[in-house]
């Protein structure tokens, strides 16, 4: 098989797929990048097509595509966006999102706005997923989590986790007609050891610096449970933790100690 080089027709097409928001939902096509998130992914899903460094790829057992592309590590390297790579990199289609009129039951929905760092948003994504969140609410001004650094960061956290998109509007509407309460990170909020949970949750998180306004006047302001509370010493200051130390904590605490019960499910979008 011939070696592509960074000028071929192919891998022009994935590097615009890869950093090029509007081209990439045109062609509904993402480009994933790494070999243990390509392989488990490979377990539900077909690629289209796969690109490696040599034929024989010992990885490339047990995956379901439909073309295969050889290109050297300099050329993959300049796809996954990374200093050094040569593992595998693959495109599939984009996950369908979903209608917020076939949204039943939600109790644990996390919510992202003015997140533009797409490593950032993937980490939250990856948190979500792992701590058994329901669903994710993508406002304006986000980076979008079909970037392929954001698909890394996440694990491909939003193949296997139902998404909407709205603008605040929307999402206020959602909690009342599902019986959500809006909440937001805030120092000065309420302490959860307090907090009375409620039908479900929307945690709206956002990174400070880049939002231009406050949060909603009528959103619950909830202020993250201090990690330090048992070295007395020690001083805690919420603005010193960046957005994903500070959703991840809050989501960790208000799934485990809120809402136990609350499971991932399929069925949530049904």
């Amino acid at each position: 098989m011939k070696f592509l080089g960074v000028k071929a027709p192919f891998i022009q097409h994935l590097l615009k797929i890869a950093s090029n928001t509007s081209y990439r939902h045109n062609k509904q096509t993402c480009v994933v990048t790494g070999t243990k998130l390509i392989k488990d992914l490979a377990k539900r899903h077909r690629f289209h097509d796969v690109l490696c460094s040599r034929p024989e790829h010992p990885e490339l057992e047990g995956l379901s595509f439909e073309s295969l592309h050889l290109a050297e590590p300099r050329v993959l390297k300049k796809v996954a966006q990374l200093e050094e790579f040569d593992g595998l990199i693959a495109t599939m289609d984009l996950p369908p999102k979903g209608s917020l009129k076939e949204l039943s039951h939600p109790r644990l929905l996390l919510c992202l706005e003015y997140v533009e760092d797409p490593g950032l948003m993937g980490t939250l994504l990856r948190t979500a997923l792992a701590f058994q969140w329901q669903a994710v609410f993508f406002l304006k001004y986000c980076a979008d989590p079909f970037d392929s650094r954001c698909i890394r960061a996440s694990q491909g956290a939003l193949f296997d986790m139902p998404y909407y998109k709205g603008d605040l509007e929307d999402l206020q509407k959602l909690c009342r007609q599902k019986r959500l309460t809006l909440a937001v990170p805030h120092p000065e909020g309420t302490d959860l050891r307090h907090y009375e949970p409620s039908q479900g949750l929307a945690l709206l998180v956002r990174e400070e610096y880049a939002t231009p306004w406050a949060a909603p006047r009528d959103a619950l302001k909830i202020k993250v449970p201090n990690p330090l509370e048992l070295h007395p010493k020690e001083t805690f200051e919420m603005r010193a933790l960046d957005t994903a130390v500070q959703g991840g904590i809050l989501m960790h605490h208000l799934k485990h100690h809120h809402y136990p019960q609350v499971s991932r499910t399929a069925a949530i979008a049904s």
